[in-house]
C-alpha cells in the first residue's frame, strides 16, 4: 500500500540524536519529507500511535534463507527470498557468496546485479554483492570448502571488480596472505569494501590489513585469531581501533552474551553491524543443506558443518537478531545503529539508515515487545503482521 503523500501518526520514532514522541512521519514519493507534531498532509495512511518506527534492518551477509541459497538459486528466486526477507523487517540486504571456483564467483556476481534490477515494491533491496573468499586461511576455514581456498589472486581481482561495475562489491580476505597489500588497495581504489576475516593473523598482520583500507570485520570472534595475552590477534586488532566496522552475528550462540557485553564495554556502538549470516535452511523443516559444497545439519537450532564443531552460518533472521540483542542493550537509539545506520554508514549509502528528513522512507513500525508489526520500502507499506 503506497500513497504520493500521507502522514503516519507514531507513539515515538528514533531519529539522529534521539528520539522524537508522539510525532507525524510525513512521506511524499518514497521519501521522508518532514517529522512534525501535526499531520503535514491530509491524508493519515496509517494511525501507528501504539507503535515505534524505527529504521529499516540492513544485512549485509546473508547466504540465503526460505530455502533460497544465495549462491545457486534462480532470478526468480532471489525475488521470492527478497520479499520474504521484507516481511521480517529487512528493508535491504547484500546477498553473499562463500568461497567458490572464479567462474562461479563471477556468475554469482552478475546474478545478483541482474535480480536487483527488477525488483517489486514489496520487496527488499538488494544493494550490493559480496564474497566471503575465497582468499581466506585455510586454518580458519570455518565451514567453507578447503578446495576452493587460495591466496589473492590480482588477475581474478580485476575481473570480480569489472563484473561488480559501479555496485556495491564486499570481498572477505585474510590480511596475513600473500597478495592481500595489493589485492585491498586496487580494491580500495576502485571503491569496493574489504572485509578482514577467516584469518589466523597476528595483531601486526591484522593492523596492516587496516592499513591496507579494510573496512570491515567478518563476524568478528568467529573465525579469526583470539586475544591472548601475549599476542592479541585479530580480536586484539578489531578491539584497538575505532575506524574499522565489527559485524556481529546476534544469535547468542556464535558468541556468548558475556562477549557481546565485553565487545560494547570496549568499542563504540557507532561502528557495530548486526549480522545474520544466514543459510539457505533457514526458515525450513530442513535439517541438512550444501553451503560451497560442504555438508551442513541443523542441530539445535544452529547450523552445523557435518561431524564436526564448527559453526556454519545461521537460521537466524534480523528481527530475531534485534530482539536478543535488545536484551543485553535496551537502547533503541544504539540498536537502530546497530541494524541499520552503520551498515548504511560503512557502505556509504547517502540516502537510507535513518528516520531523517530527505531519506528513503524505508522504516519497521515495532511494539513494545520489539516485534517488528509493519514494514514500509520506500514509502510502500508491506501490510500488518500478526
Amino acid at each position: 500500500m503506497s500513497q504520493l503523500e500521507s502522514s503516519i501518526l507514531v507513539k515515538k520514532a528514533v531519529v539522529p540524536g534521539g528520539y522524537a514522541n508522539n510525532c507525524f512521519l510525513n512521506i511524499k514519493h518514497g521519501k521522508i519529507h518532514s517529522i512534525t507534531k501535526n499531520g503535514a498532509f491530509s491524508n493519515v495512511l496509517k494511525d501507528y500511535s501504539h507503535l515505534t518506527a524505527i529504521p529499516g534492518f540492513i544485512d549485509i551477509h546473508t547466504h540465503g534463507y526460505y530455502g533460497v541459497d544465495a549462491t545457486y538459486s534462480s532470478v526468480d528466486d532471489i525475488h521470492r527470498w527478497s520479499s520474504m526477507l521484507a516481511k521480517r523487517g529487512v528493508t535491504s540486504f547484500i546477498p553473499t557468496c562463500v568461497s567458490l571456483p572464479f567462474e562461479q564467483t563471477a556468475e554469482f556476481i552478475e546474478r545478483i546485479k541482474l535480480a536487483s534490477t527488477t525488483q517489486k515494491p514489496d520487496e527488499a533491496r538488494i544493494i550490493g554483492t559480496r564474497s566471503e573468499g575465497p582468499y581466506i586461511s585455510r586454518e580458519k576455514k570455518g565451514a567453507h570448502n578447503p578446495m576452493y581456498i587460495r591466496d589473492p589472486d590480482i588477475n581474478e581481482i580485476e575481473k570480480f571488480v569489472e563484473a561488480s561495475g559501479d555496485f556495491p562489491f564486499i570481498i572477505d580476505m585474510a590480511p596475513e596472505l600473500t597478495g592481500f597489500q595489493e589485492s585491498a588497495k586496487y580494491l580500495v581504489r576502485n571503491n569496493k569494501i574489504v572485509s578482514i576475516g577467516h584469518s589466523a593473523a597476528s595483531y601486526s598482520d591484522a593492523m596492516s590489513g587496516i592499513g591496507g583500507g579494510a573496512k570491515l570485520m567478518t563476524h568478528f570472534f568467529n573465525a579469526m585469531s583470539p586475544m591472548k595475552h601475549r599476542e592479541v590477534g585479530m580480536v586484539g586488532a578489531g578491539f584497538l581501533t575505532d575506524s574499522i566496522y565489527l559485524e556481529i552475528v546476534a544469535d547468542l550462540r556464535h558468541v556468548s552474551e558475556e562477549a557481546i557485553r565485553i565487545l560494547f564495554k570496549i568499542r563504540d556502538v557507532d561502528h557495530i553491524i548486526g549480522i545474520t549470516d544466514s543459510l539457505s535452511i533457514g526458515g525450513t523443516t530442513t535439517l541438512n543443506t550444501q553451503l560451497g559444497g560442504m555438508e551442513i545439519v541443523v542441530r539445535d537450532g544452529v547450523a552445523w558443518v557435518k561431524n564436526s564443531d564448527t559453526i556454519a552460518g545461521s537460521v537466524l533472521t534480523m528481527d530475531a537478531a534485534f530482539r536478543n540483542l535488545h536484551r543485553l542493550i535496551p537502547d533503541l537509539s544504539s540498536l537502530a545503529k546497530i541494524f541499520s545506520t552503520n551498515a548504511a554508514k560503512a557502505l556509504n549509502l547517502k540516502s537510507t539508515g535513518l528516520i531523517d528528513a530527505g531519506m528513503d522512507a524505508d522504516i519497521n513500525f515495532i511494539d513494545d515487545e520489539m516485534n517488528v508489526k509493519e514494514t514500509m520500502i520506500r514509502g510502500n507499506l508491506l501490510g500488518s503482521k500478526s
